[in-house]
């Protein structure tokens, strides 16, 4: 890596912008102009970000370090010989947020996630009026008392479906509708239009092993089935899945059908 340019910060935010552009439009457009940018500029840091240089395969929290200063928070945890160590650092675009990278012992790959800064709220999340864009974190929607989450889908690298059912707020009835996450940060909540003249199958218990969807790249199935399995944490959901795929990756590295590369080229864009 010596030598190739490295996104700072600052670009990386702007990366992060690019895909909220779509799907979030009113409050991207206003938070470009809070920030003079504009659209073009987040495409250029997006695509410098995954294909450009060398910051988005770093594989050690030192990199980052070097690449974007000292982080904001750090905390290290141990489980037997196992280490965990974590580094946050603050998100001027988005006050309040940290973008959080990973390492796991000696697996050779960060994990990452958008959370809050200590000491700030998290917001209250009762009914579907509370889901504003831009309002919560994937972790918040998961650990609310909303869903059940009957269906996720794996947008790539940066993007989650959530499809659940919540009280209209109008009607006072039960309605399907669907939350999309980009980077960890919601985005939209819209209804899911049934159509009356196709029937609703009944739902199918998903008894596919975790493991197995771990090692097919099916990462937010995987995170549901443990989100369930430990009874409603999401946080703790959520570090499972990272222990889980670190194990795999050490005692089976040549059964995981979706690589890292593709991964990234399956991403929304």
């Amino acid at each position: 890596m010596t030598g190739e340019p490295v996104t700072t910060l600052y670009d990386f935010q702007l990366s992060m912008l690019h895909a909220m552009c779509q799907s979030a439009p009113a409050q991207a457009a206003e938070l470009l102009d809070r920030i003079g940018a504009t659209h073009a500029d987040t495409s250029i840091a997006e695509a410098r970000w995954w294909f450009g240089n060398a910051t988005n395969n770093f594989t050690t929290l030192t990199e980052y370090v070097s690449a974007w200063g000292a982080p904001d928070s750090e905390s290290i945890e141990r489980d037997g010989d196992r280490e965990t160590r974590s580094a946050r650092w603050d998100l001027p675009f988005w006050p309040g947020m940290q973008f959080e990278f990973t390492a796991i012992g000696r697996y050779p790959r960060l994990f990452h996630r958008l959370l809050r800064q200590p000491g700030v709220p998290v917001p209250q999340l009762d009914s579907i009026v509370d889901l504003a864009p831009w309002s919560c974190t994937e972790e918040e929607f998961l650990n609310s008392g909303l869903g059940p989450f009957d269906d996720d889908i794996d947008l790539g690298s940066t993007g989650h479906r959530f499809d659940f059912e919540a009280v209209d707020p109008d009607s006072g009835r039960w309605r399907p509708y669907r939350a999309l996450f980009d980077w960890g940060l919601l985005q939209s909540v819209e209804p899911v239009l049934v159509r009356l003249s196709k029937p609703n199958p009944a739902p199918v218990a998903d008894e596919t092993p975790i493991d197995e969807l771990i090692l097919t790249g099916q990462a937010g199935r995987a995170i549901l089935r443990i989100h369930t399995e430990i009874e409603g944490n999401g946080d703790a959901a959520i570090a499972e899945y990272r222990h889980r795929y670190a194990r795999l990756a050490r005692e089976r590295p040549n059964d995981f059908t979706l690589g890292e590369a593709a991964d990234r080229l399956s991403r929304r864009r």
